[in-house]
């Protein structure tokens, strides 16, 4: 591994991993911090609950969830709270689509905001509770003699361990395991007269199991340290981590019983994350992207139009594709969603122009790459803000 990223350089890429970018309210204060301090600040943050629902918020007005979310993200002052509530997400990818109850939505992401900074098993627990989940797989279809395997199948596969460390069977006993874990109106019930209450053998351990002790057993597997190490390496930090890093961030998880704060940390601080090569490394998703333009020219929350943008690029908060979550990389970048991505920037360019130059060190740290600096020389005012924000290199994080 080559150099390290230090300085402004430094504390601008942890902003744009552990955050959406720096804004022009706290990038001086993050960078007068130092590094380490900037690290233990972001996740201090995690302690403070989420901020309150307006008076007037309404969930079931079309949009409201996406907005009031995106202005969290753009204005409020916990971006790692907000981006790592966007990663479970994807993780535990639910969708409206489906759920058609943008209420037990807006819940689903509460609890990631409140929970996703502390342990991953009762944040298992918790998921395995929530009625958008339940009604997401299938969960009230699951009974007695008649097991829905949808929720074992994805427990196993996509939040806990992976494809290929779990067995059909395994499947099939913790359907059982859950059976009677439903929802009624807007509430979790467990309903005993449709829980098989039989012996179930899951993952070489039999017993009278429950959900719970379902989430216990798979959490418990060294599997599952790996798997979520791995998962939160390559949002953070790298598309390809190597097995010794993978292993590390892991031991770390075993160390502190699953502390997803501890990890970050660990994360955050390790060479990897802070090597000269992962700098600009990662596409940005639409997400991203926008909230981080909105950021960089200084919006305080998040303009109508935006929402169009995120749907065409095709991102839009609370109706991920599949449960597998949205794609990454440079998946992002089709040619209509780069074409969407220019004329983003330059209605963010629009609604800021007379700070261009501020604009640039936000989004480049002070330093803008040597390239682009040569494209920006004969541009002024919001057409050097365009084409700064529609370039190449701001489309990596």
């Amino acid at each position: 591994m080559g150099s390290t990223l230090s300085g402004d350089a430094a504390v601008g890429h942890l902003l744009r991993r552990a955050g959406f970018g720096p804004a022009e309210a706290d990038a001086d204060t993050y960078r007068g911090l130092g590094y380490r301090k900037a690290v233990r600040r972001l996740l201090d943050e995690l302690d403070a609950p989420p901020p309150t629902d307006p008076p007037a918020f309404d969930a079931y007005e079309p949009g409201a969830i996406q907005q009031i979310w995106l202005d969290r993200m753009v204005g409020g002052h916990a971006p790692l709270a907000e981006k790592l509530a966007l990663f479970w997400h994807g993780h535990f990818a639910t969708s409206n689509a489906k759920i058609q109850e943008p209420f037990l939505m807006w819940r689903q992401y509460q609890l990631f905001r409140t929970f996703g900074g502390g342990r991953f098993r009762p944040l298992v627990e918790k998921v395995s509770r929530d009625v958008a989940m339940i009604r997401w797989l299938d969960g009230n279809a699951n009974r007695k003699g008649q097991p829905n395997e949808n929720y074992g199948r994805e427990l196993q596969e996509l939040f806990t361990l992976g494809i290929g460390h779990y067995t059909e069977t395994d499947i099939r006993e913790i359907a059982r395991a859950f059976t009677g874990w439903g929802s009624r109106h807007h509430g979790f019930v467990f309903t005993d007269g449709f829980h098989d209450h039989g012996e179930k053998t899951v993952h070489g351990k039999t017993g009278d199991f429950d959900g719970d002790d379902v989430v216990r057993i798979v959490t418990d597997l060294p599997q599952c340290k790996r798997f979520i190490a791995g998962k939160l390496l390559r949002f953070f930090s790298h598309e390809n981590p190597t097995e010794p890093e993978v292993d590390e961030l892991a031991e770390v998880l075993v160390r502190t019983d699953g502390d997803i704060r501890a990890a970050l940390f660990v994360l955050f601080l390790s060479p990897a994350f802070l090597a000269a090569e992962r700098h600009r490394a990662l596409v940005k998703g639409p997400v991203d992207f926008l909230v981080g333009g909105l950021r960089t020219v200084g919006a305080s929350n998040t303009p109508l139009w935006v929402h169009g943008g995120l749907e065409r690029m095709g991102q839009i908060l609370f109706r991920p594709p599949s449960v597998k979550g949205w794609p990454s990389g440079t998946a992002w970048l089709t040619s209509a969603a780069v074409v969407e991505r220019v004329k983003a920037a330059r209605r963010l360019a629009d609604a800021h122009p007379e700070a261009a130059d501020r604009i640039l060190d936000l989004a480049f740290d002070n330093v803008t790459p040597g390239t682009l600096a040569e494209r920006l020389a004969a541009a002024e005012g919001k057409e050097k803000i365009a084409l700064a924000l529609a370039s190449p290199e701001y489309q990596l994080a």
